[in-house]
């Protein structure tokens, strides 16, 4: 890029858009063009659902923050975190509505029962990440999600994989499925519904009002993300115990939801840059972050319990009665074919590596 110049001849192009981050309170950090030598076409509130110094998420946000503004020309993303332009739980709903451009989010943070969005973040007793993300890629996932979008007004496309999520954070030790019959559990996702067939309360909180609803007794559970994400925000010191294995999140997509209509007035070109964009993120991110979780595993190794295996069984069984039930129909034939294409991906490497790997 040191070579690349346009008109401003004494200006490389690499530093037309520089970005400033304004240190203001964590949750309302910026990011923003601090000079601009080009009049955009396009200009796009940005969000993040997740503070912008969490490992692996924030830099994720504001790495694609900085790429649009000096890469994509006729675009510029203003960024902030959570609650910086909407409250979090308004995030899907904001976009459509216009009061939002975009956003770096799991997907049903405000249509909360929307449960077909939900199983394109997150399965259940669920598939690995690199059979997850092919699914979406290669197999008609992604484009059956954004069929659903276009209902609702909204453009979803990957942005992160995160390695595996805890099983989640108790004050006492769970040995049967009754032991969640007194939890009031903060989780995200299908899981939801497991902890509540099994007699649980659930509630969905953002990052930031975990730890004071812990606190203040609103809460004595949470699933909340990867073992290091979970000990940035203090679950390690307010919470007992913490289990394998991963049966909720085994594998995450957080995704960069648009406004469709501002998507859509966007030059193929400009869509495409951005899209690569995005796969570059999403793969960094996980090539980069999935080793260290044993670092951050061996350092609680102290707190960490293992659920028994009448307790999977009872979840797995309460995951599949919910499946069952009629108004579920089309969630159920999605992971159906999920975890079809999951024994199909996985069927040649295991042929192939059985006694050498």
């Amino acid at each position: 890029m040191s070579k690349c110049y346009n008109k401003h001849k004494h200006k490389p192009k690499c530093m037309l858009n520089k970005i400033k981050i304004d240190n203001q309170v964590q949750h309302k950090l910026i990011l923003q063009p601090k000079y601009v030598y080009r009049i955009p076409h396009n200009n796009f509130k940005f969000q993040s659902s997740y503070t912008l110094h969490t490992p692996i998420l924030g830099p994720t946000f504001t790495s694609l923050v900085k790429k649009i503004n000096n890469y994509v020309s006729g675009v510029l993303v203003y960024g902030k975190g959570p609650d910086g332009y909407v409250p979090v739980l308004e995030t899907e709903q904001a976009i459509k509505d216009g009061r939002l451009d975009c956003a770096f989010t799991g997907l049903s943070y405000a249509f909360v029962q929307n449960s077909f969005f939900e199983i394109y973040t997150s399965v259940p007793f669920g598939i690995e990440a690199d059979a997850y993300i092919t699914y979406l890629f290669e197999e008609g996932g992604l484009a059956r999600l954004n069929e659903q979008g276009k209902k609702v007004g909204l453009f979803f496309y990957p942005m992160s994989l995160l390695p595996p999520e805890t099983g989640g954070w108790f004050n006492k030790e769970i040995l049967t499925v009754d032991d969640f019959k007194d939890i009031k559990m903060r989780i995200y996702g299908l899981g939801r519904n497991i902890i509540e067939n099994l007699g649980g309360e659930t509630v969905f909180l953002p990052q930031t009002a975990i730890i004071p609803s812990i606190k203040n007794g609103t809460i004595n559970a949470v699933e909340f993300s990867t073992i290091e994400i979970d000990a940035f925000i203090g679950l390690p010191d307010v919470m007992s115990y913490w289990y394998t294995p991963s049966w909720n999140q085994l594998s995450t997509v957080l995704y960069f939801v648009i406004n469709l209509q501002k998507w859509n007035k966007l030059t193929k070109k400009q869509q495409d840059m951005i899209k690569i964009m995005l796969k570059e993120n999403l793969w960094d991110n996980y090539v980069s972050n999935n080793a260290v979780q044993i670092k951050y595993a061996k350092q609680y190794n102290s707190q960490l319990k293992v659920f028994p295996d009448n307790v999977l069984d009872g979840m797995r069984l309460a995951f599949y009665q919910w499946l069952d039930q009629p108004e579920n129909i089309a969630v159920k034939k999605e992971y159906a074919r999920i975890k079809a294409y999951s024994v199909t991906y996985k069927s040649y490497k295991t042929l192939m590596s059985k006694g050498v790997a």
